[in-house]
């Protein structure tokens, strides 16, 4: 399976979701505020912080993908560099 296509499809994803929903909390906001309607106003900043609990949550599992990533790697190195030194002694 490949790994990387998924992994760029997820952060592509990702931004798109928070640019959408930060458009779409700042335009709620403005119209509310332009109509002086306080739902239109506090429905906009729901939009925004939901926006933004979603983009730090899809951050945090991008890191958490990118650490298991640099571990399985690590890993991978050390075993390469034994099985190396291991043909090189028998």
């Amino acid at each position: 399976m490949n790994t990387y296509y998924k992994h760029e499809f997820n952060q592509e994803m990702a931004d798109k979701s928070s640019i959408t929903t930060y458009i779409g909390g700042g335009i709620s906001a403005f119209w509310g505020f332009l109509a002086s309607q306080e739902f239109g106003i506090i429905f906009g900043m729901l939009i925004g912080a939901a926006g933004l609990c979603l983009n730090y949550y899809f951050k945090k599992r991008d890191d958490r993908y990118k650490l298991a990533d640099e571990r399985r790697k690590q890993e991978l190195h050390e075993i390469t560099i034994r099985a190396m030194a291991e043909s090189k002694e028998g």
